[in-house]
């Protein structure tokens, strides 16, 4: 059988109360979460479903790139949502689902990480998790389901990272004390934090977590501006949770997504 029902049970034991949560249904191996959770959602799924696996045969992150899921080193999860008003930015999403990763893996490890907008969590310059939000609007921009997809490295796999990753990730067991992290209890951290931002997302309380944990404001970085490759300085983020970054000529450019790299400073020759 691939589905875990002792995984579901406890699951329901801890969530039971969320008012965010209605069931979850956990796999030992899906193709990817969000792909399972988007067909539940075209047949009419509920808003709450929370859906895991203990591994990913296609996890993939933002752009289409691969996400590493070996079986039992992630957390590997998706969450079905329907928002009944228009939610401003998708971002406010995602921007509210990291800071909830943030506290949740505080509360379980005493650990702190940064957020490097808009879907990662890093720790010292390497990736521990990415977010990887979806959905479906009508033309009005109205959400008729939205999917947010969460992949947490628990543990460095077994094999070692893939050449391709080695040099920049990690797991919680690499920078924390503890020697085991339960996965079922990181996720119910955070989907009850992330139910607690979502069904208030109008007051955007999350937002002040989300800048001042934010690894890239007030240095200088480069992304995809109209085709072309820019540099500039990541002053701030809006209450839409778009980045604002100054470049060089003194104009202000606000990006609502897209890919931003850290520019590391030239260190002057002796």
């Amino acid at each position: 059988m691939n589905r875990d029902r002792k995984a579901e049970a406890q699951l329901h034991t801890i969530l039971g109360d969320c008012r965010l949560f209605t069931r979850a249904e956990c796999y030992y191996e899906l193709s990817s979460t969000n792909d399972y959770c988007r067909e539940l959602a075209e047949q009419g799924e509920e808003e709450g479903v929370v859906v895991l696996s203990e591994s990913q045969t296609a996890g993939r992150g933002r752009l289409g790139r691969h996400f590493h899921s070996p079986r039992g080193d992630g957390l590997y999860m998706s969450i079905l949502l329907r928002p009944t008003e228009k939610i401003g930015e998708p971002g406010l999403i995602t921007a509210c689902a990291a800071v909830a990763v943030w506290e949740a893996i505080f509360a379980i490890t005493n650990v702190m990480v940064d957020i490097k907008w808009v879907n990662d969590l890093y720790y010292h310059n390497k990736k521990l998790c990415g977010i990887l939000t979806e959905g479906q609007f009508n033309s009005s921009g109205w959400p008729s389901y939205m999917i947010v997809g969460v992949g947490i490295n628990l543990y460095p796999p077994k094999n070692g990272y893939p050449p391709a990753i080695q040099d920049i990730a990690t797991s919680l067991a690499d920078i924390s004390t503890s020697q085991s992290v339960d996965r079922l209890a990181l996720c119910g951290e955070f989907v009850r934090r992330f139910a607690q931002y979502y069904t208030a997302l109008p007051k955007r309380d999350f937002l002040d977590i989300y800048r001042k944990t934010s690894c890239i404001l007030g240095r200088e970085v480069s992304f995809q501006y109209q085709n072309h490759l820019t540099c500039g300085k990541a002053v701030s983020i809006d209450d839409q949770a778009r980045l604002v970054v100054q470049t060089a000529e003194g104009t202000y450019i606000t990006l609502n997504a897209g890919e931003v790299t850290l520019l590391r400073p030239v260190l002057p020759l002796s």
